[in-house]
């Protein structure tokens, strides 16, 4: 069980924090397989946690859009530290990075274009965590282990319709986007416009893909920002065909009115009333 968003205590009102132990004799988060895969031998940091992306600017006021994205950042770090308080595990905090690449050639990118740039961004940050002593990449650092974790296979990016979930409370409210690295899609450039084409009609109520079935895997789904650390566990230990669902869904049973971004539907029939 996850912590709860008022699990936390406040400081001097007497409100006890409550901790995993209130619910459950160990803790559902395998927190010795994040710790083992934060370093490797020739590593000079010990490191844990997403990169994620600002892949938006903002269409009509760009200060409400930085005001959401420094909200949408905090929140997170926010949520990692409650967890880890939940879980008695305050001594990963100091290791967490949440890595921001807030770069504005990529602010309005595809999922193609930020997985381009992520593909690029894993070798150069590897190289530069290379201590002193590691005199030769390919020889001195096991690669495939210091790869294989989500912070390297996976990263986050939020775009315009991440930001209005802020302001849309909902069970999975607020989210961003979860990429798979290491994706292709299974359809030849010309049967699906192009990699990074804009013009494909998407099935509703799918938010990506080419086809009107829910189990294609369009390389990236919706995460709640309440799921960071199980997800980061989850992703570590299995497989991305075992925890993903094509967005807009996030566990598959929702309503439709529940779907990330039904409030976009329900503004454009005001507008046209």
């Amino acid at each position: 069980m996850s912590s709860s968003s008022n699990s936390a205590g406040v400081s001097g009102t007497g409100t006890k924090t409550e901790t995993y132990l209130d619910y459950t004799s160990s803790p559902d988060v395998d927190f010795d397989h994040i710790k083992s895969t934060m370093t490797c031998r020739k590593f000079h940091d010990s490191v844990w946690g997403f990169v994620i992306y600002r892949c938006s600017e903002g269409n009509q006021n760009q200060n409400q859009n930085q005001v959401a994205w420094d909200r949408l950042l905090e929140a997170l770090r926010a949520k990692v530290q409650e967890d880890l308080l939940f879980y008695m595990r305050e001594d990963m905090l100091g290791f967490h990075d949440l890595h921001v690449i807030d770069d504005k050639a990529l602010y309005g990118a595809t999922s193609h274009q930020v997985r381009d740039h992520f593909r690029s961004w894993v070798p150069k940050n590897l190289e530069d965590r290379l201590g002193q002593d590691a005199t030769n990449m390919d020889d001195d650092v096991d690669w495939v282990a210091a790869t294989s974790t989500p912070r390297y296979e996976y990263c986050l990016f939020v775009d315009d319709i991440c930001l209005e979930s802020l302001d849309h409370p909902g069970v999975n409210s607020p989210v961003v986007k979860v990429l798979r690295k290491d994706w292709e899609s299974p359809f030849a450039p010309d049967a699906d416009g192009g990699r990074n084409s804009t013009t494909v009609t998407v099935a509703a109520p799918f938010h990506d893909g080419v086809t009107e079935y829910e189990e294609e895997d369009v390389g990236w789904m919706y995460m709640p920002l309440h799921d960071y650390l199980h997800k980061y566990d989850l992703l570590g230990k299995g497989d991305w065909d075992d925890q993903y669902v094509r967005p807009p869904y996030i566990d598959g049973t929702e309503e439709e009115s529940e779907l990330v971004g039904h409030w976009r539907q329900q503004e454009s029939l005001m507008d046209e009333a």
